[in-house]
């Protein structure tokens, strides 16, 4: 039904949804955990720290002395995600990478353990302010992507297309700040940044503010910020978010309590000059609860991370405020392996992740995963959430604010269909039923979102390492050496997306939400795991990786036309990842999905322009009511806050002989 520029379509019924039209088109060769930007032209930009062939050294790569072949992939497109371009990256060294424009659509491309810094594991942005340039491609050159066509400039740049030699010293504090990187004794993982043109110009300023979020590798896994006051050319020294946040506030002695010990990070925006806190700047990560610790801390994603939060500063990064966002109960894990984070065209914050209800008993789900019962247990589904604040005032709440940890969200909104508490496994199985993973979210308008996930029909099992966890290889029975026979055979994964433009207006329990199943043919096959580098590699009668998607999928709005636009990389094809006899059109391939028609986050009227579309199939529900999802959330230890330290000795070495790996130097953390 749907091939390379194909279109999908999904037609609710009930006030506040509408159709919604998308396009199915290949951005690249294949590559993982895509970030995904546009400027406020419309141009998108797509990133993915997965090695692609660089053009600009064919013939002068690959020998002694020479760069490598490949770089990551950082791709263009000037028609709505049609087409698609590479341009050039800054570093061929890359293990993740994100990007972000500012309201001059200057394109900035953040990098981790690129070439440019002399202490391991670091972070750093290169900002090229002619990106939207159609000149700004990927050339020959001697050296090689000489000349630099895109303009990106750095502290301490080696020659485009090449590792640099001579990388800035870091020793904190003697050789700086300024720092050329984020410059963190504790080591960077999982970097996010935003950038935003500061009006009126703070005192310092000589460029636009640049932030990298991020947590620490070695340390506690607490979540920092570096400032840059000149564009990204150099940033000031490591700020450690709640370090520096009011100690007198009980919500910095919550956060504190949850987030030692392990926490993913989301994500980071400036709100935009001329709206209300302009200039602030807001992180957002998800963690774990103290008594989960004991399961391994930061090298281990063997915790149930059931805790949203942000943080916010309103003076340039130099003091935070904490807030919880939303805590979706003990057993309840968010991390699948990501939470998404966005801010609407007013600057209000929202969330979106995986989890199960939370009706939902995790250690029942675990009983019935090791009995093989769980495939009836609807319960046990991981549905897409979401919450969000409307900040306009003093305070920052969200939704309802009635949360047990005040300010926080009692309520989150269900996106996705309502499952049933009885799924059979037969042909009437309800489409709602399964797991979802790798939300997304962007937003327009106060309360009108387009959110993305991947869902199976399959409930993946839990319980076997901690609680509330996916099974290593739960949704792949068929790739382990003595597969459990109640594990569902190999997964089919499907990419799905979703609309309210509602929740301004209605609560959890009465949002409208259209849902439309965008891939026809599944985008993965097999287990995705989330437990990070802790994952099992290569392993089976088929060498194969559940892995091999990485992390995430991201999505974007384009503020031309309030169309969404999601990037996610489709590896079903071939023989080792491939579904045989059903392998996907797009398959081995970094792919958008661009919206073509239906409503618009942005103003009252209609994205892009109406195509001739056909329905996709199987059909899923098209239409929910959004459910409120609230639950007996206890904090237990979680409100016990751990002076701030380093892990043990041994974490650490783990670490280092970690780093060391040329596997792991490609595939991090998170």
């Amino acid at each position: 039904m749907v091939a390379a520029g194909g279109l999908v379509m999904a037609s609710p019924s009930g006030v506040g949804a509408g159709s919604l039209n998308f396009s199915l088109n290949i951005v690249g060769p294949y590559g993982g955990e895509p970030s995904l930007t546009s400027d406020n032209n419309g141009v998108l930009y797509d990133s993915t720290p997965s090695g692609v062939l660089n053009p600009a050294v064919v013939g002068q790569c690959g020998a002694t002395g020479q760069p490598s072949c490949t770089e990551p992939g950082t791709f263009r497109s000037f028609n709505k995600g049609r087409t698609w371009s590479q341009i050039e990256s800054p570093d061929p060294a890359s293990g993740d990478t994100c990007i972000t424009t500012d309201q001059a659509n200057a394109l900035y491309w953040c990098n981790l353990a690129g070439s440019q810094g002399s202490l391991p594991l670091q972070a750093d942005a290169w900002k090229s302010n002619i990106a939207p340039n159609p000149a700004c491609t990927t050339n020959l050159g001697s050296p090689p992507g000489s000349p630099n066509t895109c303009n990106w400039i750095h502290g301490d740049p080696a020659a485009l297309g090449t590792t640099n030699l001579n990388p800035s010293a870091c020793v904190p504090p003697v050789t700086g700040p300024p720092f050329a990187t984020s410059c963190n004794i504790f080591g960077v993982d999982r970097q996010w940044t935003a950038a935003s043109n500061l009006s009126p110009v703070p005192t310092g300023y000589t460029g636009p503010e640049v932030v990298l979020m991020y947590h620490d590798f070695y340390g506690p896994s607490q979540i920092w910020v570096n400032i840059s006051k000149d564009g990204g050319v150099t940033f000031g020294p490591p700020i450690e978010v709640l370090a520096n946040a009011n100690p007198t506030n009980a919500q910095t002695f919550i956060a504190q309590g949850f987030t030692l010990c392990n926490t993913v990070p989301a994500g980071v925006q400036i709100v935009k000059p001329g709206l209300p806190h302009a200039g602030r700047i807001y992180v957002s990560w998800i963690s774990v609860d103290l008594p989960s610790n004991a399961n391994g801390c930061n090298l281990s994603m063997d915790q149930s991370f059931h805790t949203a939060w942000i943080a916010y500063s309103d003076d340039n990064g130099s003091t935070w405020t904490p807030q919880m966002a939303y805590d979706s109960g003990i057993g309840h894990d968010m991390s699948t392996p990501f939470a998404s984070f966005t801010v609407d065209n007013q600057g209000n914050p929202y969330m979106a992740f995986n989890t199960p209800a939370p009706g939902e008993n995790p250690v029942l789900c675990g009983t019935e995963s090791d009995a093989g019962l769980v495939q009836t247990d609807g319960t046990c589904a991981f549905n897409t959430d979401v919450v969000w604040c409307q900040c306009g005032g003093s305070t920052v709440t969200f939704d309802d604010g009635t949360g047990l940890v005040s300010g926080s969200a009692a309520n989150a909104y269900q996106a996705n269909p309502a499952v049933p508490a009885n799924c059979p496994t037969d042909a009437s199985r309800p489409a709602a039923c399964g797991t979802n993973i790798y939300a997304t979210i962007a937003a327009g308008d106060p309360g009108k979102v387009d959110v993305s996930y991947l869902h199976t029909s399959e409930i993946v099992p839990t319980g076997a390492l901690g609680l509330g966890k996916f099974d290593p290889l739960g949704c792949d029975r068929d790739d382990g050496p003595a597969p459990p026979p109640t594990y569902p055979a190999r997964c089919q994964w499907n990419l799905m997306a979703a609309q309210s433009l509602d929740l301004a207006s209605t609560t959890p329990a009465t949002a409208v939400w259209t849902n439309v199943q965008l891939t026809s043919a599944p985008m993965h096959y097999g287990d995705i795991c989330n437990l990070g580098i802790a994952c099992a590699q290569q392993i089976g009668p088929v060498v194969r990786d559940p892995r091999h998607l990485l992390d995430f999928n991201q999505e974007t709005i384009d503020p031309t036309n309030g169309c969404a636009h999601i990037a996610y990389a489709d590896d079903n094809a071939g023989s080792n990842y491939g579904l045989p006899g059903n392998n996907s059109p797009y398959g081995d391939h970094l792919v958008s999905a661009n919206q073509t028609d239906g409503p618009s986050v942005i103003g009252s009227g209609s994205c892009g322009v109406s195509a001739v579309v056909v329905s996709p199939t199987p059909p899923m529900p098209n239409t929910s009511r959004g459910l409120a999802l609230s639950g007996g959330r206890l904090l237990l230890a979680g409100l016990v806050p751990l002076p701030l330290a380093i892990t043990g000795f041994a974490i650490a070495v783990l670490a280092l002989a970690m780093l060391v790996s040329p596997r792991f130097r490609r595939r991090r953390l998170r």
